[in-house]
């Protein structure tokens, strides 16, 4: 993982948006206009993505999107920080700038930087599960998430998140886990076989619906298999 030309990046990137601050009466104001079309756009692309739980099928455009939001935000701290009393509202901005360092924001933009670290699978019915690693360290603090997504081969650029599980190389095998769908279609079973480290009843599986699309046929009630 990337960690140090992440911490550049992000650096250079707030490096940026202070010198935009300090000139920012000099810029023309067609550069001021996009910045905040461009900013807006990709927050609303966002909540959009996230209320609806649809997004890009290209784990690389995914990626390059998480960037583009972290630029977002900073476009808007910049903008936050133009508001007087500029001594406060500066404050204000860069307390807010901490949160870019939690590692729920480090990892997926370092991850943007090297190989993509996702195996996909084609489970069949349009639908697909993804198994991303997660993590640095000892097994007590890696694993990998589980993610079932739909398909439609009307738009294979764009997936719906059905189902995720993140498990933890602590509980079970987590880079071995997967998902099988089961024949009524309707429902999935996510499983997470025991580690070799760990004992033999350590190993997770449940059965659960899928939460299909609007052009799917009504979810059926959930069932459970504890293994």
């Amino acid at each position: 993982m990337h960690l140090p030309l992440t911490f550049g990046l992000i650096s250079a990137l707030t490096a940026a948006m202070l010198v935009v601050r300090v000139y920012w009466q000099r810029i023309p104001r067609a550069f001021k206009t996009a910045l905040v079309v461009f900013a807006a756009g990709v927050i609303i692309i966002f909540f959009g993505a996230y209320a609806t739980k649809w997004r890009i099928s290209s784990g690389r455009l995914n990626f390059a999107f998480c960037w583009a939001l972290l630029a977002s935000w900073e476009i808007l701290l910049l903008l936050f920080s133009l508001l007087k009393p500029r001594w406060l509202t500066g404050i204000i901005a860069v307390v807010m700038l901490l949160p870019l360092l939690s590692a729920s924001i480090i990892f997926p933009l370092a991850s943007a930087l090297g190989p993509l670290p996702a195996t996909t699978i084609d489970l069949g019915d349009h639908i697909l599960s993804e198994r991303t690693p997660w993590g640095t360290g000892t097994f007590r603090t890696t694993g990998t998430d589980l993610t079932l997504y739909y398909q439609p081969a009307w738009m294979p650029f764009l997936r719906l998140s059905l189902r995720s599980a993140r498990y933890y190389n602590g509980q079970c095998d987590a880079d071995a886990a997967y998902a099988v769908l089961q024949p009524d279609g309707s429902h999935v079973q996510m499983v997470c076989p025991a580690a070799s480290y760990l004992p033999a009843d350590s190993a997770r599986t449940i059965t659960l619906p899928l939460y299909r699309s609007m052009f799917h046929s009504p979810i059926k009630k959930a069932t459970s298999s504890p293994q």
